[in-house]
């Protein structure tokens, strides 16, 4: 199989680590976006990341779908609960940590315009949404003792280091608010799956 990624992309990042925990193989082919012919549209017409290209040429978008589908793959190790709450409750931090991707990514175009042409009350919701989110992580993470030597991550674990590593990346300064998460971050990056996966 092929991942079409960019190296900065939380969404793709969540897949890389999800093959990497269920030691997957899988060539990744990194993109460049600004692109008008990159390989990913041959593939997605959206032109969006990631594309997964299963080995019969057919493709799966949007990381959700593509974890589903890896999960289906190779059952064991399971990432994603099989106890109908606990599977709810693991999208539910999927969801969130989604949402913290996609209200970063939109702060941090917004930021490219010229300063006379930025939307400010955008920023501000934005960077609101996010701050709050990051909180409900925070609590999240507080019941996740020593994950870091365990067998597997789950989805929610997943998910919430990909986001909160892309908020680092982008916009460092929304997470000095939350110690403890960002010490639970610190914390993963001795996972290999984890350190792997870094944005440069």
């Amino acid at each position: 199989m092929r991942l079409f990624a960019t190296e900065t992309s939380p969404y793709a990042r969540k897949v890389r680590i999800v093959l990497l925990e269920k030691n997957i193989p899988c060539e990744v082919e990194w993109v460049n976006l600004r692109t008008q012919d990159h390989a990913a549209l041959a593939h997605n017409p959206l032109g969006k990341i990631p594309v997964l290209l299963r080995n019969d040429g057919s493709a799966v978008y949007d990381s959700a779908v593509i974890v589903q589908y890896l999960e289906v793959l190779r059952p064991d190790p399971a990432i994603i609960p099989k106890d109908p709450e606990a599977r709810i409750e693991a999208l539910r931090v999927e969801a969130l940590a989604s949402g913290i991707m996609d209200t970063t990514i939109a702060w941090v175009l917004e930021q490219r315009h010229a300063a006379d042409c930025q939307d400010l009350n955008m920023l501000q919701r934005a960077r609101g949404k996010v701050t709050t989110a990051l909180a409900m992580l925070q609590e999240e993470t507080r019941a996740w003792k020593d994950v870091g030597s365990a067998p597997v991550l789950n989805l929610s674990q997943i998910a919430t280091v990909a986001a909160v590593g892309y908020v680092d990346l982008r916009a460092p300064d929304f997470l000095v608010q939350f110690p403890d998460l960002l010490a639970w971050m610190h914390s993963m990056r001795l996972r290999p799956s984890v350190s792997a996966t870094l944005p440069q």
